[in-house]
């Protein structure tokens, strides 16, 4: 049904020409054809316009796809309208099926009643049920003729790369292509590691080399104790390096090597919002699985905003060689934000 032509005049072309110049920032070629897709895209919606039903944005890490599509959320004159982290949205879902006894179905139709604008950020996939919710979010979103917006670092066909689960994905990325406008953000400038201004709580911790007893006491960071503290999270059981106060304190080994997930960085996040995870490794010497993990704890934290300091003696530059999972460059462009504290 086409919607009813709304009074509000809303020109976010303009408007976000002069974010651009208040921050500094010259607007590249891919991020004009971006801008002018969601100006054309809201504008529409807007004016009453049958509307396309989104518009998936994908590209390297750094590119200015959150920064664009941030601001277009908070300035868009659309009164209901949800802006979420991936992970974040995903533990809640299943926090509610949990408790209420509710379908993913019924969940969903509260979470998304009245909506007209979804903003999903961060859009990755590496986990079959994810995945398999994914495709039930799409299908739901679509029935609902709201706007849905993406970021991703990988292009559909790019999503739930594991030739194991690939296949089964088939039917989300085809939605996708159906219904979503796709457009690339693929300059040749990655902004987090050229712009001065900070990027919230993450970027106040640091990257320790080599990580010694002199630069942990400078920041007054905690040193390990003499036996690992057990801490409850869920059903299961982790160990830090020293007991919680204001820093949680792991050894990599500790978070990475052990079965955890990224409901129990999640929870974990609820309680302790700085961080220290102590002797990092090359991640080429490790598995894929572990260094997964140590992708996901980044991802969890960044999106969380959480204080990390991580201590290493390999340097960042040299630290994802040899790693083969695609996802590695947003981790990488993440840790640049830290400050390199050497000794």
């Amino acid at each position: 049904m086409w919607r009813r032509k709304r009074s509000v005049e809303y020109q976010f072309g303009e408007a976000m020409q002069a974010h651009a110049a208040a921050h500094h920032l010259t607007l590249d070629a891919d991020q004009q054809v971006l801008i002018a897709h969601l100006a054309q895209l809201v504008e529409g919606f807007l004016a009453g316009a049958p509307p396309f039903d989104g518009l998936y944005v994908w590209g390297r890490p750094g590119r200015g796809k959150s920064f664009i599509v941030d601001y277009l959320f908070a300035t868009a004159p659309i009164a209901s309208k949800k802006r979420v982290h991936f992970h974040a949205f995903f533990r809640d879902l299943h926090r509610q099926m949990a408790v209420t006894g509710k379908s993913l179905e019924q969940v969903l139709a509260t979470e998304l009643k009245g909506c007209e604008l979804l903003c999903f950020d961060e859009f990755h996939l590496n986990d079959i049920g994810d995945a398999m919710l994914i495709k039930q979010l799409l299908e739901q979103v679509f029935q609902r003729r709201m706007l849905l917006i993406a970021t991703s670092n990988q292009p559909p066909d790019g999503l739930l790369a594991n030739p194991l689960y690939h296949a089964r994905f088939l039917p989300g990325i085809a939605l996708i292509k159906q219904h979503m406008d796709v457009v690339s953000l693929n300059g040749e400038t990655d902004y987090r590691t050229h712009q001065s201004e900070t990027h919230g709580d993450f970027s106040q911790g640091g990257y320790l080399l080599p990580g010694t007893s002199a630069q942990r006491d400078a920041l007054q960071l905690p040193s390990p104790a003499a036996e690992p503290t057990p801490v409850p999270v869920g059903s299961r059981t982790l160990f830090t390096l020293s007991p919680p106060d204001a820093f949680l304190h792991f050894a990599f080994a500790a978070l990475c090597d052990a079965p955890t997930a990224i409901m129990d960085y999640l929870t974990l996040c609820e309680t302790y919002h700085q961080w220290v995870i102590e002797d990092l490794p090359p991640l080429g010497t490790v598995s894929p699985a572990v260094q997964q993990r140590f992708i996901n704890v980044i991802d969890v934290l960044y999106e969380q905003q959480c204080r990390l300091f991580i201590t290493s003696t390999c340097p960042l530059a040299q630290l994802g060689e040899g790693v083969e999972l695609t996802d590695i460059q947003r981790t990488l462009s993440r840790l640049s934000q830290l400050p390199l504290l050497t000794a």
